[in-house]
């Protein structure tokens, strides 16, 4: 099955002759593509959750494939990293190459922190090409008719323009900031703030009025924009049911970045550096992700053997191991595109092949978990949710663009 295939039976949850379902076959199209530069779910939240050690085994959504690679800082057993989108998997496969073959965490750095070396096609030439996979050395050297005429081969992002200037989410940050300056608007400054209060001073000033340009109302109406930002049209209508009173979609964005710019210290919340900037902090080097960092180099470089990737959906790789092949599950967002249908495949699985206590995590673009009203009773009665546990990481997401971070475990 191809993987535009896989994306169209993920996410095809309506009739294809109605508007949800041609919304849904759109996105389908859509993100059939590189997405995401990076994934947008904390890793720090994760690690509370998951409490890994060395037993652990985890099956995890690949997305942008950072989360993956920070996870090896924790020592888990194993880690199967799986994307029904074959562009992340050469994303997190290139990583990989990439920490296994570099020299050094110098010219590591270069390749994914800077991401925008003009030496970088020099050292994949020399160093990663031959030690890629076929098909994945074959992706990054080439690209679609418009990304030839624009970029060339898809590895010249390292080199050209940046890795975070490019894939969907990229691109539309992109067009966001280009037009926030349009109006007079410099989000980046917030990045120079030296305390929370100036964070809020700064957004007041740079972000806030961005969310009253008419410009901006009316794109926020429309679930078509929301798939460069990687959300799918059942998320939009999730997020539709929050709104409460004369509030808008506006507002939730809008509530939701002035957490991104304020509850978190700038100088560490690399989500914001992302958000405001589309890059990492180069200078400090404190706004990273753990696998960017040099005191974790040399210890992630010697477990990315533990790291295996896979394209296809987790509910698949988990039917086709053996029971109790994984005890630890990070499924992303994943939850909100998926109709009843699918949780419960996906959950009846987990039951019948995950280890006992077993945990699970995942984040929904409204508050509520979809668990609580899709599972019927007697599967829904095979795990615990840990509601509240649940709601006190959620304040502690350093990315905030997400409504509800959920962790269940699988009873004994």
């Amino acid at each position: 099955m191809t993987t535009s295939q896989n994306m169209l039976n993920a996410v095809q949850v309506d009739t294809r002759t109605s508007l949800k379902g041609m919304m849904q076959r759109l996105f389908a199209v859509w993100f059939d593509a590189f997405v995401y530069n990076q994934i947008w779910e904390d890793p720090r939240v994760d690690l509370q959750a998951l409490e890994l050690d060395d037993d652990s085994r985890i099956l995890t959504i690949s997305s942008g494939g950072c989360n993956a690679l920070n996870y090896l800082v924790e020592n888990p057993a194993s880690i199967t990293a799986v994307d029904l989108n074959r562009y992340h998997i050469y994303l997190l496969e290139l990583k990989l190459a990439a920490l296994r073959f570099l020299p050094d965490h110098d010219d590591f750095f270069n390749f994914y922190g800077f991401a925008d070396r003009p030496q970088n096609l020099e050292t994949y030439q020399r160093f990663i090409a031959p030690n890629l996979k076929t098909e994945t050395r074959n992706f990054w050297e080439s690209n679609g008719f418009i990304g030839n005429l624009t970029s060339g081969k898809r590895i010249n992002y390292f080199a050209k323009g940046g890795l975070y200037n490019h894939s969907r989410n990229g691109y539309f940050l992109r067009f966001f900031h280009r037009f926030a300056n349009l109006i007079g608007l410099h989000p980046e400054e917030i990045l120079q703030a030296k305390s929370i209060e100036e964070q809020e001073r700064l957004f007041e000033k740079n972000v806030a009025p961005f969310f009253d340009s008419g410009f901006i109302k009316l794109l926020g109406r429309l679930p078509v924009t929301l798939f460069g930002l990687g959300i799918p049209p059942q998320q939009f209508e999730e997020l539709k049911r929050e709104l409460k009173g004369k509030q808008t979609l506006i507002d939730i964005y809008r509530e939701r970045s002035k957490r991104l710019a304020c509850a978190y210290s700038i100088e560490e919340n690399y989500f914001a550096w992302q958000a405001f900037a589309r890059k990492y902090d180069t200078e400090k080097r404190c706004a990273l992700p753990e696998y960017l960092k040099a005191e974790n180099y040399d210890l992630i470089k010697s477990r990315t053997n533990r790291v295996k990737t896979f394209i296809g959906s987790v509910t698949d790789q988990i039917k086709q191991n053996p029971k109790s092949a994984f005890n630890r599950f990070v499924f992303l967002d994943a939850q909100d595109w998926m109709d009843k249908k699918g949780l419960n495949e996906l959950w009846s699985t987990i039951a019948e092949k995950g280890e006992n206590e077993a945990k699970i995590i995942f984040r929904t673009a409204s508050r509520e978990s979809p668990i609580e009203k899709c599972l019927p009773d007697n599967l829904k009665s095979k795990f615990f949710y840990e509601k509240e546990k649940s709601k006190s990481l959620f304040t502690q997401d350093r990315s905030s663009i997400y409504g509800g971070f959920h962790l269940y475990v699988l009873k004994k």
